[in-house]
């Protein structure tokens, strides 16, 4: 086939196929600049995701952030994102369980599946607070927004750090970094017992084997990318994408710049990111985890939501097959996703 014929079959494959993302900061992101009510159906340009661009780029559902950062209270989050949902139902659909995200898909909606990173700030010591966020619908739940320390509360003993650094200092990392303190663990283990996903984005290198070790049900690190190829604190070494994938797990690429190439990042190279964990540890343990919304005025690769039908183009090309783009593009964060459902 020639360039134009491989492209023309990718967006109609992409057009077909469930678009998950991972790992978007839409709602907090609204919460932070005061939008109320929310306004998906608008398209601003100054966000990096809308119902119109979702609808341009194929976008079918994804993990989206309720609470994170101090300036969008979770709970005014919870209640815009509910009521943005309410007020579009042929357009958007609150999705409590994989079985439902794969109904919207088929319904034509976008699914929306509420996720709170940084569990510290938003459970203020209190385990029993997670039953109450699970009722309300979050079904992914992320140890740490990379805070960490001694104080009460806290999920991990030892603040994630952030930036590039060495392979020397990640080893220095995970022999020193304090883990999960007991009310990680005991965090860990009534998400296990809800049936919540756990999310191990920003979290230090010593906790992150001891959740793989402890977790009962398969994680994600939702928005990440491979630290051979970008040498930063929030990308996964060999080591961890050994363990990650031994454990059932799932890693999202993020569209982050200096996660892809500290100097030159492109499509390509967010390319040769996917492609270095599925030949590593297998297809299955790879997807897609954006960050929209959640890098400041750093601009995407390789691009906003609309450009989403680009990846697809990039991954035919570089030979991926259809069940295995399917896989990326939603089918491996799902099978967690369910693995999570069958407890509950």
């Amino acid at each position: 086939m020639t360039d134009q014929d491989v492209a023309t079959k990718a967006r109609q494959l992409h057009e077909e196929i469930l678009v998950f993302d991972g790992h978007n900061d839409t709602p907090v992101e609204r919460t932070h600049r005061g939008e109320a009510p929310f306004a998906w159906q608008q398209q601003d340009p100054s966000l990096h995701m809308d119902l119109p661009r979702m609808r341009e780029g194929g976008f079918d559902g994804g993990w989206f952030i309720v609470g994170n950062g101090p300036t969008a209270d979770v709970w005014t989050t919870i209640q815009r994102t509910m009521a943005q949902i309410e007020s579009a139902p042929a357009d958007l659909r609150l999705a409590l369980t994989e079985a439902e995200v794969r109904a919207a898909h088929r319904d034509g909606q976008v699914a929306v599946v509420m996720a709170i990173e940084g569990a510290a700030r938003w459970l203020d010591g209190q385990v029993d607070r997670i039953h109450l966020y699970h009722r309300l619908g979050v079904r992914l739940l992320g140890i740490t927004h990379g805070e960490g320390g001694d104080q009460d509360g806290m999920l991990q003993g030892t603040a994630a750090r952030f930036g590039a650094c060495t392979a020397d200092e990640r080893v220095s990392a995970r022999q020193n970094d304090q883990g999960l303190t007991d009310f990680g663990r005991q965090v860990l283990a009534t998400s296990n017992e809800l049936g919540i996903v756990t999310d191990l984005a920003h979290i230090n290198d010593r906790a992150y084997y001891e959740v793989l070790e402890q977790s009962s049900l398969p994680v994600v690190m939702s928005h990440t990318a491979v630290f051979e190829l970008g040498r930063h604190w929030r990308c996964l070494t060999d080591d961890q994408l050994r363990a990650l994938a031994d454990a059932g797990g799932v890693m999202g690429i993020a569209f982050v710049p200096f996660f892809i190439d500290q100097e030159a990042a492109s499509l390509d190279r967010l390319v040769d990111h996917i492609a270095y964990v599925a030949e590593f540890v297998g297809v299955d343990h790879v997807a897609i985890g954006s960050d929209y919304d959640g890098m400041g005025d750093i601009a995407p690769v390789p691009g906003d939501i609309s450009h989403l039908p680009d990846i697809t183009v990039a991954l035919m090309q570089r030979g991926f097959n259809d069940d295995e783009i399917e896989k990326i593009w939603g089918g491996n964060f799902l099978r967690v996703m369910a693995a999570a459902d069958a407890v509950r």
